[in-house]
């Protein structure tokens, strides 16, 4: 036995249906609102949420990275750039070959004062991308003249993963050397980047690009920060291994021989990790289900209406 056609869902006879402009006008708007309700589906599929979760830190590691690019309206002559942890190992930073002073103009630009609310919540699919895309600080001066009344400290260097206070103040005021003029002191600075870790350019710490006035020559800047690890991971699970920062800000100003003047960065390392995962709200099979129920349990309704508004 042979099936020449088949037709699970029989249909009625054409002379037997009798079409009408509200059967008509129902159809389309059933077809607009379903549309509607799909895409709506479909969007949250694609909606993601970031789950947090806090864990001890599985990286053991004796050192860590810092990345800073500072500029400081004083000559670079006048600076002197050094940290210090609790281990009591102290770097000087000045005559190291990883850290780079730079004589330049000093330029707010773009910056903003630290504490501004920073909006928008963190797409970690994004991120992850962007950091891929890896850049080293820019060590080489814009200007060609030799007029220069301010100074950009700029690189990346190692450091035990310790607490410890790295401060830049002028020579002769903390540390021995030649004793600066006051006229020339001026801890007036703009922060383009500090950050903890390998260095990823695109993404940005409460610090960065913000900058702070001195009113006085004896001035000090004192930022006191909390270093947390933190691990990003997208929805096709690919990783970023980094760390993220708090930080609260403390300045005074004093008269000579009372303190001494410079920016001071004191910071503390969290033993917990937090993991910033990317999920969806839902999956494909649930998103399939959802379309099926949403398009079956819509058209039985619409045919109940039309039915019932045929009626009376």
């Amino acid at each position: 036995m042979q099936f020449k056609e088949f037709d699970a869902f029989p249909k009625v006879e054409s002379g037997f249906v009798k079409r009408t402009g509200s059967g008509g006008i129902l159809t389309l708007v059933v077809t607009a609102v379903l549309c509607i309700l799909v895409v709506g589906e479909i969007n949250d599929y694609f909606t993601t949420r970031n789950d947090y979760k806090f864990l001890v830190d599985p990286l053991v590691s004796h050192e860590l990275q810092i990345n800073l690019d500072i500029t400081i309206a004083m000559p670079c002559d006048a600076l002197t750039l050094d940290l210090r942890d609790i281990a009591d190992v102290e770097l000087r930073l000045t005559s190291s070959d990883q850290v780079h002073k730079i004589p330049t103009h000093f330029s707010v630009g773009s910056a903003t004062h630290h504490g501004r609310v920073r909006k928008g919540d963190i797409n970690v699919q994004k991120l992850i991308k962007a950091a891929s895309r890896t850049a080293a600080l820019d060590q080489a001066s814009k200007y060609g003249d030799t007029d220069f009344k301010a100074c950009r400290i700029a690189g990346s260097f190692k450091a035990n993963k310790l607490s410890g206070n790295m401060h830049i103040t002028a020579i002769g005021h903390g540390y021995p050397g030649t004793h600066v003029d006051h006229g020339v002191m001026n801890m007036t600075h703009k922060i383009d980047e500090l950050s903890f870790g390998e260095l990823y350019p695109t993404i940005v710490n409460p610090l960065d690009d913000s900058f702070e006035i001195a009113d006085n020559a004896f001035e000090a800047f004192q930022y006191f920060l909390v270093v947390v690890p933190t691990i990003y991971v997208d929805r096709s699970n690919k990783q970023l291994l980094t760390n993220q920062y708090s930080v609260s800000e403390y300045r005074r100003a004093f008269g000579e021989h009372m303190g001494y003047p410079g920016l001071f960065f004191k910071y503390d390392f969290e033993p917990m990790t937090v993991m910033i995962s990317e999920v969806s709200s839902m999956t494909l099979g649930h998103l399939l289900v959802r379309l099926a129920g949403l398009v079956g349990g819509y058209y039985v309704t619409a045919g109940m209406v039309h039915k019932g508004v045929t009626v009376t």
